[in-house]
């Protein structure tokens, strides 16, 4: 199942975006977006099972504890915790899942049959302007023809 750019903007149409694989760690991936989404203005919900706090925002331990107004999901986790954090997201109401590249596994879609689903997209492609090592990612994609559209 491949994205779209329908289905990029319907998820970055959302203003509040849980962050599963939230990481206080400035080199990994759950930090940097962390960094770009509320750089960009989206209010961000890091879901970590003991930090407290990730980049001065209060973090949540599980997604049954998120608030009810969040119905955007970001997982960036080893693939084998996707298909579970999934089935919470959904059990919770999340429709509108992001499951960064590398994260999904072969049942993650159908999984997901009822959700926007976003999966082998790197979200931080896509938080306009793209800056740095970004950018040149989403330019080698265009200049091969592989950006959704």
């Amino acid at each position: 199942m491949k994205a779209s750019k329908k289905n990029i903007e319907d998820f970055l149409s959302n203003k509040d975006i849980a962050i599963v694989g939230a990481s206080a760690k400035s080199k990994k991936f759950g930090n940097d977006a962390i960094k770009g989404l509320v750089a960009k203005g989206y209010n961000v919900y890091p879901v970590h099972p003991t930090a407290k706090e990730i980049e001065g925002i209060s973090c949540f331990d599980l997604i049954s504890n998120l608030p009810d107004h969040v119905n955007a999901i970001h997982i960036s986790t080893n693939k084998k915790l996707t298909n579970d954090i999934v089935i919470n997201a959904k059990n919770k109401g999340i429709k509108n899942i992001w499951v960064q590249q590398m994260s999904d596994n072969d049942e993650t879609p159908s999984l997901c049959s009822d959700c926007n689903l976003i999966t082998k997209e790197c979200l931080l492609m896509f938080l306009e302007p793209v800056k740095g090592l970004h950018k040149f990612h989403k330019g080698v994609k265009g200049l091969f023809g592989k950006l959704p559209k």
